[in-house]
Parts: structure tokens; sequence; C-alpha cells
């Protein structure tokens, strides 16, 4: 009897969202290299992908890290439109920030339709408490109105990275359509022609 191999991994594109400097790059690249980067230089787009198991099923993540892209309306429309999650960012240290989200998950529902978007919010630089100007409790407020998980992050740390992005993984499972199943194949050639009485 063959032993089945490795199921194979499925892939999800996961489009981190957010102001400038909130520390997108920072999360990516700790989840996905295992580093934390001291200096991000701003650019259109960064791409970071890892495998992940979630539920006992791999996961291929490709994460599209939008540093610099926010004067880019286009593109970010094009990334909401044709990515299967998202993790909408914000700084504890910044209000701004955390005004700039609500716009953000506004943008998304008009441009997704009113289908649920499977998103996670996230407050990142949580330990910055001297520097704090956003409340834990408003950020999980948010998230209860979004209806979506809400963490918050120290990327240098790594603490609660890894969470993120098995979150988002599983609201994307939670919020796909059912896949359709294939009909079976016929077990026998008795079961693919009619019997003898139906032919002319």
């Amino acid at each position: 009897m063959a032993v089945p191999g490795p199921r194979p991994a499925k892939g999800y594109r996961v489009v981190l969202l957010g102001s400038v400097a909130v520390g997108k790059t920072a999360l990516a690249t700790q989840f996905a290299c295992g580093s934390f980067p001291e200096q991000c230089e701003p650019s259109v787009e960064e791409l970071f992908s890892k495998v992940i198991e979630v539920n006992a099923a791999p996961a291929l993540l490709e994460i599209v890290d939008t540093v610099g892209a926010e004067h880019l309306v286009t593109l970010k429309d094009l990334y909401i439109k044709n990515s299967d999650g998202f993790v909408v960012l914000y700084s504890v240290c910044s209000e701004a920030s955390f005004e700039a989200v609500r716009p953000l998950r506004e943008r998304m529902g008009r441009l997704r339709g009113p289908k649920a978007v499977p998103l996670v919010l996230v407050g990142t630089k949580a330990d910055l408490d001297a520097e704090r100007q956003v409340l834990t409790a408003r950020g999980r407020a948010l998230a209860r109105e979004w209806r979506c998980p809400f963490l918050e992050v120290t990327a240098k740390s790594k603490l609660m990275v890894d969470q993120v992005f098995t979150q988002v993984v599983r609201e994307m499972e939670a919020l796909a359509p059912p896949e359709e199943e294939v009909p079976a194949a016929p077990t026998n050639a008795q079961d693919t022609w009619p019997s003898e009485r139906f032919i002319g």
C-alpha cells in the first residue's frame, strides 16, 4: 500500500496595510526571515513568503508589504481587490495611524463588496508603553465592530508576530466559499453506459 505524500500547501496572498512607519516591514521581516530590521528604506512593495502549518495543514503565504505605496492609490486598490487576506496595522504610539485605519477599512468594503473581508487588526510597537497614545481597549473595541481578530505585537522581540499570520489564515479559511465537490469517477463500465433496456 502506497504511503500518501505530504499535502501540498495551499497558497494565500496576504497584504499588509497601514500608515507609513507603523512597522509593516518589521512585522513581515521578523515573521518570514526571523530578523528585525533596524532601518527600513521605503519602497513601492516588498514580497515575503513562508510556509506555516495551521489546523494541521500547510499554508504558503505570499506577504505583500505596501511600504511607500500609500500615495499610489491605484496600486493599493489593486492589492485590496486581488488579495486573499489582510493585516491592517496601526502603531499604538500614533493616534493618527489609528485614525487612518477606519477609512482604509471603508475603502476595502467599497472595493470588495458586501462579502466579509478576511482581516486581522494589529497594534504594533506594544513594548513602547511610555510612548503609547492608543489604549488596548480602543483597538479591541474597533475589532469587535469589524468582527475580526485583534492583536498587539512587538516585532522587535517577535511577541505575537507568528500569531498574526496564523489568525489571518484562519480568517481566510473560515470565510472561503465551500469548494464544489467533484463527482466521483464511475467504478466500473456498467456505470458509464445505459442498461440494455434503454438502448433503442
